[in-house]
């Protein structure tokens, strides 16, 4: 059997049962690369399934390839322990969907999550939390990080960026820096010009959490840059409009650098920034074109498709008013290809 195990935020399981479980494992694994557990957590746990227990630290492609595992499970009682809650992770879900396949038992034993404390510590409300992502260090990340916030944004939700850990060869870890994974939103601001990332936009950065020394620092991304943030691991939080019992939250709960602020006050979608970039452009082509073919009679089915076009425009204004932002979108592109048909054409003549 697979017993898919938990150790929480803190440096102890949450239950008895997860160490009696574990007692009677034939192997007992543990992964780290998730995020990292205490020097303090091992010791306990050693202590607590008693001596002449092995335990073994796997890496990540150990748990991903999960044959091993899988194998072990039919004939042995096998306990994978994980940061948090091992629900959570993507890798654990495909590993117990794997085993269920394949007709071996397994459970669960579920802990306090990262995530939900993270969220619980700043005093957010949980069902404004939108689709989290990770950045790493690479600039692409980044980019989809950007995407990932801004659609949130727009759906009035808060984005939670978990920021890159791993374990080096030589055995150290690498947590990825706050300062450094901020600097780079505001880089990538600079390349896709959305208006959602400036030196005044406000963030939630936590390390730490349920440590002892964890720290929640919030503010604008101007002074959140000037922090020494110390060891990870960290987490970002990028609100979107708060609730004002979260600002009192925030407030409260957390080492506040600058006062809370809407991020979303500026926030225009893609089919606003379509419309607003393109509607005057086709409206001074449509006024060239009109120009250059004048009021001569045989002109005037050329006039009136500029005036269909007009037409088009006027309904996409209207349209987005309405918030129907997909048919101000076709309106758009409707006048746009009118008069480029229309320029076709003149053209050919």
């Amino acid at each position: 059997m697979l017993y898919l195990l938990g150790a929480g935020i803190y440096d102890t399981f949450e239950t008895s049962n997860s160490i009696e479980i574990l007692k009677n494992c034939d192997r007992v694994y543990v992964e780290k690369f998730t995020s990292p557990l205490s020097g303090n957590f091992i010791k306990i746990l050693k202590s607590a399934i008693g001596p002449g227990k092995k335990i073994e630290f796997v890496k990540r492609w150990f748990v991903e390839d999960g044959r091993q595992l899988l194998e072990e499970s039919r004939t042995l009682n096998v306990g994978l322990i994980s940061y948090g809650d091992p629900a959570i992770a993507t890798t654990f879900t495909e590993l117990r969907i794997r085993a269920i396949k394949n007709n071996i038992k397994v459970k669960v034993l579920h802990a306090a999550s990262g995530m939900t404390s993270i969220v619980g510590e700043c005093g957010l409300q949980i069902y404004k939390i939108g689709k989290s992502v990770t950045i790493m260090e690479e600039k692409q990340s980044t980019v989809s990080v950007y995407g990932t916030v801004f659609g949130n944004l727009n759906l009035n939700c808060h984005t939670i960026i978990l920021t890159e850990y791993r374990q080096c060869e030589d055995g150290s870890e690498f947590f990825l820096k706050p300062s450094h994974a901020i600097s780079k939103l505001l880089e990538v601001e600079k390349d896709i010009k959305y208006g959602i990332v400036s030196e005044d936009t406000f963030l939630i950065v936590a390390s730490r959490i349920g440590c002892d020394d964890q720290k929640i620092f919030s503010g604008s991304i101007k002074s959140l840059l000037a922090v020494d943030y110390g060891m990870g691991p960290h987490s970002i939080i990028f609100p979107a409009k708060l609730h004002f019992t979260e600002e009192e939250a925030i407030i409260n709960l957390t080492e506040v650098l600058d006062k809370p602020s809407d991020n979303t006050e500026r926030l225009e979608n893609i089919s606003t920034q379509m419309i607003n970039k393109y509607e005057p452009m086709i409206r001074n082509e449509i006024k060239q074109v009109r120009e250059s073919i004048g009021s001569k009679s045989e002109s005037k089915a050329q006039l009136e498709l500029l005036e269909n076009a007009e037409y088009y425009l006027d309904d996409a204004i209207q349209f987005l008013r309405q918030g129907r932002m997909e048919l101000a979108v076709l309106s758009v592109g409707y006048a746009d290809g009118l008069i480029d048909a229309l320029k076709q054409i003149l053209q050919g003549k």
